[in-house]
């Protein structure tokens, strides 16, 4: 099950945030949220590109996490846990439209930017595109 469907997040500008009650979720062994039945499901934004190997990637913020990783990330049906960095490059000037990287536990890196009616991700040598 995709983390979209898992946790029917709420799509915040460009975000997809999770709300409220903290359970743990045995499904993934993580503290994740659940939000109320009231809150409907949208697609939420989707990364869509890469080379020879194609690729769809979405993420979620968890805001109420107690935990370093504060967010997932799923990458063609396989979520992984990552924390959030906000100052990841350092005391260098991030680039135009940097939003925030997220670490995952498995070392990958994911950069997400918006600049506009832009949004993107870069992972790897690659970089995706919003496709919904």
């Amino acid at each position: 099950m995709n983390i979209i469907a898992k946790f029917a997040p709420v799509l915040m500008a460009g975000f997809i945030m999770v709300g409220c009650n903290q359970t743990t979720d045995n499904n993934l062994g993580i503290a994740a949220n659940e939000v109320s039945a009231s809150v409907e499901a949208p697609e939420g934004v989707v990364y869509c590109g890469g080379g020879q190997v194609k690729r769809q990637i979405e993420y979620a913020l968890l805001p109420n996490s107690n935990d370093k990783w504060d967010a997932m990330v799923t990458v063609n049906g396989k979520t992984t846990k990552a924390m959030t960095s906000y100052s990841y490059f350092g005391n260098a000037k991030a680039p135009k439209g940097f939003v925030v990287a997220l670490l995952g536990e498995d070392r990958s890196e994911f950069l997400v930017f918006r600049d506009g009616q832009k949004d993107w991700l870069e992972f790897g040598d690659y970089t995706y595109r919003k496709c919904n």
